[in-house]
């Protein structure tokens, strides 16, 4: 998609785009972010309590809203707060967790304290500093070589992000056989023959994850659907510290129940609207694998719109389209109409998240963004949320489901061989 044009007359469909209440989208996330949300990570006491608002959140609206469950094999997760010191010729330091050294989706289990030398020479009881990549099966083979050379553990580097934080990873390839604990890359000189005893206890544990379906009626009920979509949950917060994830995605969630409260209140549209609210996002996009198999064995192809990140206006929206054969015309054309009406640019841009899912089954699918300050980070807050984001998404969204009910579905033809 080029950036929509504006010397063409407006073609969304009529509507009031602006009865998207931004205060009330605000609200929504706020309550997502309380610290009792605790980050909203699949099977957390928070995550929960996310799942039971937003139920209550669509029932308001005069919905139904069903949960569909499905399997998560392991969540990463910190049972206890972690520590890393150094104790080196220039004395005892205490690192800072998340800010100095964070845990590695790829640790084995860390039950006790481990210490031992941290050295760029691997040698038994010492810790292996290894600046290389951390994550292929080179790593994992590299891991073996040094378990066999009796070394307790691995030191790794790991950049911060604009905010200043080692963000937060709760997935990964499968463990190594030794302890890993990533540190800022500087910090690998300074700890370089200091003694290292770290404690990082990372589970991995299973949980059940929880979609949030709902569907309003349209006015041809055998229509295709348009599916509106946003995950809900988060990366979770550490042990010592809150991670709000209200960017990514409380933003697109809120947006999907406002949305969802505007079009209950409404005249029916031409075409069905499912809203799902998606889980496990963070974990790879599982909730919308599960969902799309859901609607494949059910012989349901959607329009797919899905919203992530609307917490932050960058002067465009980024928008991503599949499949590419055939491509998603009436997407394309909703959107396109959608964004002249309103006055908001948008441009060809990747958003990897939920749509990428629909888009692999078939479904025509638009991801939509806007973007986020410090996602994955504790300063991914409600107070970094831009109301003017929020409303832009909101209208945004508005405008191009009743373009898409009022001008028909995209095109049916199947993919090509």
């Amino acid at each position: 998609m080029a950036e929509t044009a504006h010397d063409q007359e407006p073609t969304a469909a009529s509507g009031p785009a602006d009865s998207f209440d931004t205060e009330r989208a605000l609200a929504t996330l706020r309550s997502l972010c309380v610290p009792d949300m605790a980050g909203r990570a699949p099977g957390s006491a928070g995550h929960d309590r996310a799942t039971r608002f937003l139920v209550s959140e669509l029932t308001g609206s005069g919905l139904s809203p069903v949960l569909e469950h499905f399997a998560i094999s392991g969540v990463l997760r910190l049972s206890a707060p972690p520590y890393c010191r150094a104790d080196g010729p220039a004395g005892v330091r205490d690192l800072v967790h998340r800010a100095e050294f964070a845990e590695h989706p790829r640790s084995a289990t860390m039950p006790a304290p481990v210490s031992g030398v941290a050295s760029a020479e691997p040698g038994p009881g010492r810790w292996a500093i290894v600046r290389g990549p951390s994550q292929g099966p080179d790593f994992a083979e590299l891991a073996d070589e040094l378990t066999a050379r009796g070394v307790v553990g691995i030191l790794v580097a790991q950049h911060a992000d604009a905010s200043g934080y080692l963000t937060k990873r709760v997935q990964g390839p499968p463990p190594v056989q030794l302890p890993v604990v990533a540190l800022l890359p500087e910090l690998l000189d300074a700890v370089t023959d200091a003694a290292v005893t770290a404690h990082v206890p990372l589970e991995r544990a299973p949980a059940v994850g929880a979609n949030i379906i709902a569907t309003l009626p349209g006015r041809a009920p055998d229509a295709r659907p348009i599916l509106l979509s946003a995950h809900y949950d988060g990366v979770g917060s550490d042990p010592e510290l809150h991670f709000p994830c209200a960017g990514d995605n409380a933003s697109g969630a809120a947006v999907l129940c406002e949305t969802a409260r505007v079009l209950s209140r409404a005249e029916p549209l031409g075409r069905p609207l499912i809203f799902a609210l998606l889980d496990a996002e963070e974990m790879g996009t599982l909730g919308s694998g599960h969902h799309a198999r859901q609607l494949s064995e059910a012989q349901v192809r959607p329009d797919v719109l899905n919203i992530d990140m609307a917490g932050k206006f960058n002067g465009r929206v980024a928008v991503e389209l599949g499949p590419a054969d055939p491509p998603p015309d009436g997407l394309i054309a909703a959107l396109d109409a959608a964004g002249r009406h309103l006055g908001i640019p948008l441009h060809a841009a990747p958003v990897a998240s939920d749509n990428r899912r629909y888009a692999a089954s078939g479904f025509p699918s638009a991801g939509v963004g806007l973007g986020a300050a410090h996602y994955h980070s504790p300063l991914d807050s409600p107070e970094r949320i831009e109301p003017d984001a929020l409303r832009r998404a909101g209208q945004l969204t508005l405008a191009t489901i009743r373009h898409l009910a009022a001008h028909g579905s995209s095109t049916d033809r199947p993919p090509s061989s």
